[in-house]
């Protein structure tokens, strides 16, 4: 199975979405652009939960409860991230 990464814009994705789909399958990878920017991919779908990517979002959070020092303000940060 071949891979490859295509870049198209979200125009041709709507035009050609059930060929892109089709390309999809045989293992291509799209990444699909709004006014020049990323905004998402096209891969193949698969049912499979890889544990060692469990396991590296768990050290990521092991990492950040460590890195977090006392008491933490939820509130304070949600409102702080909206102004953002």
């Amino acid at each position: 199975m071949k891979t490859s990464t295509e870049t198209v814009s979200a125009f041709t994705a709507k035009t050609h979405l059930s060929g892109l789909l089709k390309e999809v399958q045989k293992g291509n990878l799209y990444i699909v652009t709004l006014r020049g920017k990323p905004i998402a991919k096209i891969i193949p779908y698969t049912d499979e939960l890889k544990e060692d990517s469990i396991e590296v979002a768990l050290q990521n959070l092991n990492t950040i409860r460590q890195k977090t020092k006392g008491k933490v303000d939820i509130r304070s940060m949600i409102i702080e991230g909206r102004k953002h």
